[in-house]
């Protein structure tokens, strides 16, 4: 947006140039419907004085003047935009310290969210979830100007805000428990009473989801189940270290990070049966609330393609391939954990018990296989 100097090659008299104005702003043609609208007009020769043009300059030195002209206008814009972020930054700042005092937020912090190893001698470690959670609860309590003594008469307008933003109903517990956390804490400093904001249930619960999964941008979802024949199909496209990863993921059930210990050999074992059946133990380095000792879950050597997968272990040549990788051979609705989430399915077609493959993915309750690996639109018959 600015002023520019249209040369006129076929005008004889002087001046051989004219000033026009020039804007992408939306507001200068409300009724366009182009997406990056551009319009300019003559500037008429009653305003040249005013904006220091006459009609004996050169076009050059006409040029000069407009390029001082938009310089002008640039930093006057700046100013005007420098002083409306100082202007929003000090009502954002007023509106923080009128619902979240910062001598009591520092101590909250302290106690409640900055771990004891959150500093060392190195520097700052990276931000934790707890201290993510903590912001995205900030903002709710910003956003809902209610003191947390009055949340409990006040979850409408609570429930209301997590629709507005479209939140996954985990995300929102997540939000929810730390928000809790912090109105026990300065209701406990005011001496104020103070009650719990409930996890929302039924319709509430039911309306939340469907802002959710009907949001503009895609929500993220589990990843779809790569199957034997999804991956075949692609075997002789695909990068044969990567191939042999998902190869892996789908005959195993393996998590990514498992796959990727298996070039470390002191994180699995292989054991030989007196039947001769070979079973592969696996180390679990996710599962932390359980001795060392306990971390290892077994999965037998079934078929001829777990053999072969076995020796890929042994070869070491497999390499996790990057997710647009992934998607660009599968879909978007496949990851790097889709393997495992066709794991249940592939061996209960095979006529397996639910039991032992529970065992095979490394779950410790059965609850816990069927709610988030086994696809409900299929079913097995013996």
């Amino acid at each position: 947006m600015g002023y520019y100097i249209r040369k006129l090659r076929w005008k004889k008299s002087a001046p051989q140039w004219k000033v026009q104005f020039l804007s992408y702003k939306k507001k200068d043609f409300p009724d366009s419907k182009a997406k990056k609208p551009k319009k300019e007009w003559d500037i008429p020769k009653e305003r040249w004085r005013t904006l220091g043009f006459h009609s004996l300059m050169s076009i050059g030195e006409a040029n000069a003047r407009a390029k001082q002209l938009n310089a002008q206008e640039f930093i006057k814009h700046q100013e005007e935009r420098i002083r409306k972020m100082e202007l929003d930054r000090n009502h954002t700042l007023l509106l923080h310290q009128s619902v979240l005092p910062s001598e009591f937020v520092a101590e909250f912090e302290l106690r409640f969210i900055r771990s004891r190893d959150s500093e060392t001698i190195q520097g700052k470690r990276r931000t934790s979830r707890a201290q993510i959670l903590w912001q995205a609860a900030e903002k709710l309590i910003i956003a809902v100007k209610i003191d947390p003594s009055e949340w409990f008469y006040s979850i409408h307008e609570i429930y209301d805000y997590f629709h507005q933003k479209q939140l996954s109903l985990r995300y929102i517990y997540a939000i929810i428990k730390i928000a809790n956390l912090w109105g026990f804490f300065i209701s406990r400093k005011l001496a104020r009473p103070f009650l719990a904001i409930p996890l929302p249930r039924g319709y509430e619960k039911q309306r939340l989801l469907e802002a959710y999964y009907c949001k503009k941008r895609k929500a993220r979802r589990p990843s779809q189940p790569l199957t034997p024949e999804i991956l075949k199909q692609a075997s002789s496209r695909m990068n044969r270290l990567n191939f042999n990863w998902l190869f892996l993921s789908v005959w195993f059930g393996l998590r990514p990070k498992e796959i990727d210990n298996l070039h470390h050999k002191d994180l699995w074992s292989t054991e030989t049966l007196p039947n001769g059946r070979i079973v592969l133990w696996v180390y679990q380095t996710k599962i932390i609330s359980l001795p060392p000792e306990d971390r290892w879950k077994p999965i037998p050597i079934l078929f001829d393609e777990q053999r072969f997968a076995l020796k890929i272990i042994e070869s070491g040549k497999f390499r996790r391939p990057i997710l647009r990788t992934v998607h660009k051979y599968f879909g978007p609705n496949i990851d790097l954990y889709g393997g495992r989430k066709g794991f249940s399915d592939l061996m209960l077609s095979m006529g397996h018990s639910f039991e032992n493959i529970s065992i095979w993915m490394g779950h410790s309750t059965l609850d816990r296989t069927w709610r988030s690996y086994k696809s409900k639109k299929k079913f097995h018959l013996p």
